[in-house]
C-alpha cells in the first residue's frame, strides 16, 4: 500500500486488543481496504456472524431466562401446593366437627332473613335503578366510542399511502445518496426507480366512489 499508515505504530496496545479480543489484525483491515478478496470475504463473514448473534441474542437470552424462571415457578408452585394441602386438610377436619354448630346457625339465619326481607327489597329496587341507569349510560358511551373509533380507522386508512410514501421517499433518498457516492458522474436517476403511491386526496376520491360519502 502506497499510503502511509501513521496510526498503528503509535497504537500497539490498542492493536493487540483488536487482535486478541476480536480475532482481527491491522494487516487484515488494510488488505480488505485495498481490495484483497480473501480479506474482504473473511471480514464479511465475521460481520455476518456478528449480525446473526446480535439478531438472535435477545431471543436466546429471553428463552433461557424463561426456562430458568419456569423451573423456579414449578418448584415454588409444588411447594405451595403441598403446604396448602396440609393446611386445607386441617381445615376440613375442623369443618366436619363444626357441622352441628352450622345446623343451629342455619336455623338462626332463616329467622334473621325474614326480618331482613323488607330491607333487601328496598336495596334491590335501588340496585335495579342504578343498573338500569348504568346500562343506558354505557350504551351511549359504547356507541360514541364506536363512532369515534370508526372515524379514526377510516382516517388511518386514508393516511396509509401518505405515511408509506414518506418512508419510501426517505429510503429512496438514502439509496440514491449511496448510489451517487458509488457512481459519481456516471450515476443515472432512472437506474434507481421509486415507488409512488396515490396521495390522500386520491384515496378520499376513491373512498367517496366506493362508499358513497
Amino acid at each position: 500500500m502506497k499510503l502511509k499508515n501513521q496510526v498503528t505504530s503509535k497504537s500497539r496496545n490498542l492493536e493487540r486488543q483488536l487482535k486478541n479480543k476480536f480475532n482481527a489484525s491491522t494487516n487484515l483491515v488494510v488488505r480488505a481496504l485495498t481490495g484483497d478478496k480473501t480479506a474482504l470475504k473473511l471480514i464479511g463473514q465475521m460481520g455476518n456472524d456478528g449480525a446473526k448473534i446480535s439478531e438472535f441474542a435477545p431471543q436466546v437470552r429471553e428463552q433461557m431466562l424463561a426456562a430458568i424462571k419456569g423451573t423456579e415457578d414449578l418448584n415454588v408452585v409444588l411447594s405451595d401446593i403441598y403446604k396448602q394441602a396440609g393446611v386445607s386438610g386441617e381445615k376440613i377436619e375442623r369443618a366436619v366437627q363444626s357441622t352441628i354448630l352450622a345446623d343451629t346457625h342455619l336455623a338462626n339465619i332463616l329467622e334473621e332473613m325474614k326480618l331482613d326481607f323488607a330491607s333487601s327489597q328496598d336495596k334491590e329496587a335501588l340496585r335495579h335503578q342504578q343498573a338500569t341507569d348504568h346500562i343506558k349510560l354505557k350504551s351511549w358511551v359504547d356507541k360514541h366510542m364506536m363512532q369515534v373509533d370508526g372515524e379514526y380507522k377510516m382516517l388511518q386508512t386514508e393516511l396509509q399511502t401518505d405515511i408509506r410514501q414518506q418512508t419510501i421517499d426517505l429510503q429512496h433518498d438514502k439509496e440514491l445518496g449511496k448510489y451517487y457516492l458509488e457512481m459519481g458522474d456516471n450515476a443515472r436517476d432512472d437506474f434507481k426507480p421509486k415507488k409512488q403511491y396515490a396521495g390522500r386526496s386520491i384515496v378520499q376520491k376513491i373512498k367517496d366512489a366506493l362508499l358513497g360519502f
